[in-house]
């Protein structure tokens, strides 16, 4: 397996750092915040389009927008 030198910004250096468990290196750090982002992204494609034929919804948005219209309270 071929070998890739990066730089990084220390401050992105130390955070992966206090991410990276114990016995774990840093691709596999990379590897699995990388799964971890992947997964959200699958996650976040399966719930669009859910409230497509659900008309309350639609309800809320209008109540939020009214909402916003009347004047606030103090």
């Amino acid at each position: 397996m071929a070998n890739k030198t990066i730089s990084l910004p220390i401050e992105t250096y130390e955070r992966l750092r206090k991410e990276k468990r114990k016995g774990e290196s840093f691709a596999d750090l990379i590897n699995r915040l990388l799964k971890r982002t992947k997964s959200r992204k699958k996650i976040l494609e399966d719930l669009a389009g859910v409230f497509k034929e659900d008309d309350e919804w639609d309800t809320i948005i209008e109540e939020l927008y009214q909402e916003r219209k009347r004047p606030a309270r103090i």
